[in-house]
């Protein structure tokens, strides 16, 4: 506690002047009177309390002492102090990472006492702004050098696990974005962080880490594949225990209708096992589950659907090599095959290749590119297209054609150049480009490698299975034309709809999907990064700028507010004892 205002002590003299005037006051002489009108009265003052009736003669002289003394302390604004946070700016980095939902003793999650620690912090603000940024793989600013508390307090109570990885480098390197050369206070909430990681070149900024320090328990599913055979399918689970005891589990495997494999699996400490199941039945996907109480829950189920897309491509080598070259720069495997191979092929995956012959052997996905059946005739025109999903990212309207070859009967003609088919589709799904790279300038336009995006993404659609993302991964996809696609679970509860494939989202919660418009339907599967599978205990500890006092900083709260309601109070009761009875003698 202290005073702001010492000078103003000497305001004390006024209630001593009342008080002295109290004691110099007129006295008036006690004389008896008999008479028994009044003697009930004065019975009942002999059995009342000597103190109570001094209270009573006197209550209003003590009532303005009070007030007067109330006053004098008001001058002197009395203050108490509570702990707050220094700087000039507090900057709080939330990690919304899946491993957030950690807890230990089947307490609360680790993410909600960050919660609660930080609606402390927000009451040592002190009026100071605050900046919230939320971990990811696009780290978002939900408050911006906020100052109004209230705003604060409802944007934490919203804050929610987003169940990505946590890619905290990427967060703090666009933390300090908001230094300004600041004295600035960071307080960084996560479940581990190095001091390494930091970058403590900023003198004015303190780092204050909030980490898991409690001890906890956890197994996990690692890996788990499933690949089909002649037999049925062949499955392989890595079971990895993170903990330093034993764990007795039981492991079960199911598929869309029913449990296939059951059993009890030892897990021993800081050890990693891996199991292996054959002749499965056939299934769409297949589900691992293990059934253990530890401190994490979300690793200890995994999911993998039977029916995954080509991520093969074979491309013919007499074709050119920048066709080649626009498929790897989309990170797939790519293989260079000898023309007299192409029909040859066991393996699954997209053919690329201008040998229209071989679709009577190969019945695998096919781009052909040119035509070796036929001559190309001299063409002049505009490349105009129709709406495509194949087009979805690639607008051909500025590349030149010099050549094509005549068009396939039966196929659908999706671009033409002046009024010559340039693209067309088959009606089995293969594409075919009615002309040989060389006689475009096709290559030079970055619309080209979109295109070939297109082209993959169009033919390993073939199946209903859309792929396997993780939580909230953002991912431009070759829907259809459709307008709008709804997601649901698993168990047909809606999650929310996206416009159209370009602006895909996966949801945000692992589990499996279904993607929905009108008649057509695909499956869609969230699993856990690799990295949210591990729990780590950190520690919580400060680290001071050289420029930032190490002393802790405090903020000051009046009582004249308190002392005047009081006064207000007094005030009114003065007014009544005066209205009642008057001065006393």
């Amino acid at each position: 506690m202290g005073i702001n205002q010492l000078i103003y002590a000497w305001t004390a003299i006024f209630p001593i002047a009342v008080l002295l005037y109290y004691f110099f006051r007129k006295k008036y002489v006690k004389k008896s009177v008999s008479s028994t009108l009044f003697w009930q009265e004065a019975m009942k003052e002999t059995k009342a309390s000597p103190y109570l009736q001094h209270l009573q003669r006197n209550a209003l002289f003590y009532l303005q002492m009070l007030a007067m003394l109330l006053l004098v302390l008001a001058l002197l604004q009395p203050y108490w102090k509570t702990k707050a946070i220094a700087g000039e700016q507090i900057v709080f980095i939330v990690d919304t990472s899946a491993t957030m939902n950690v807890s230990s003793n089947n307490s609360t999650s680790l993410f909600e006492q960050h919660r609660e620690k930080m609606l402390e912090l927000v009451e040592q603000l002190s009026g100071k702004p605050l900046t919230l940024i939320t971990t990811g793989n696009e780290p978002t600013v939900l408050l911006r050098q906020e100052m109004n508390t209230e705003q604060m307090i409802k944007e934490i109570n919203k804050l929610e696990i987003s169940y990505e990885a946590e890619n905290m480098s990427k967060s703090l390197d666009f933390a300090q974005s908001f230094f300004q050369n600041k004295a600035t206070s960071v307080y960084i909430f996560t479940d581990e962080l190095e001091r390494q990681s930091l970058p403590l070149q900023h003198e004015k900024v303190s780092w204050n880490v909030e980490a898991l320090t409690t001890d906890i328990t956890n197994a996990s599913i690692k890996r788990f594949g499933a690949t089909k055979t002649a037999n049925g399918i062949s499955t392989l689970v890595q079971l990895e225990n993170q903990s330093d005891k034993e764990f007795v589990t039981e492991l079960t495997i199911s598929n869309e209708e029913k449990k296939l494999i059951s059993e009890v699996v030892k897990l021993p400490p800081k050890e990693t096992i891996t199991l292996s199941f054959e002749e499965l039945v056939t299934s769409s996907y297949l589900k691992a589950n293990i059934d253990t109480r530890d401190s994490y829950l979300l690793d200890n189920e995994n999911i993998v659907f039977m029916q995954d897309q080509l991520s093969n491509v074979f491309i013919d080598s007499s074709i050119h090599s920048l066709v080649r070259t626009a498929f790897q720069s989309l990170d797939i495997n790519v293989s260079s095959v000898p023309p007299e191979q192409i029909g040859l092929l066991k393996e699954e995956g997209i053919i690329v290749t201008n040998q229209f012959g071989i679709e009577v052997e190969n019945q695998k996905p096919t781009l052909y590119i040119g035509r070796n059946d036929a001559s190309p005739k001299e063409v002049n025109g505009i490349v105009q297209t129709t709406e495509s999903p194949l087009f979805a990212f690639a607008d051909l309207s500025d590349i030149y054609v010099s050549s094509v070859y005549p068009p396939i009967d039966g196929y659908t003609t999706i671009a033409t150049v002046g009024e010559d088919p340039f693209i067309q589709t088959s009606p089995t799904g293969n594409i075919i480009i009615l002309a040989d790279i060389q006689m475009t300038d096709w290559p030079l336009s970055p619309t080209f490698p979109l295109f070939m995006w297109s082209v993959k993404e169009h033919l390993s659609a073939g199946s209903d299975y859309l792929g396997t993302f993780t939580p909230n991964e953002r991912k431009p996809l070759s829907l259809g034309a459709t307008e709008e696609w709804e997601i649901y679970t698993m168990d047909d509860e809606y999650e929310y709809a996206i416009e159209n494939g370009g602006k895909f989202v996966a949801p945000s919660e692992p589990g499996l999907y279904v993607l929905r418009s009108n008649d057509i339907v695909q499956n869609l599967s969230v699993i856990l990064p690799q990295e949210e599978k591990v729990i780590d205990k950190g520690t919580s500890y400060k680290v001071t700028g050289q420029q930032v006092n190490a002393a802790d900083d405090h903020q000051a709260h009046s009582f004249v507010p308190y002392i005047l309601i009081l006064l207000v109070l007094l005030f009114v009761i003065e007014w009544e004892v005066q209205r009642r009875r008057g001065f006393t003698s």
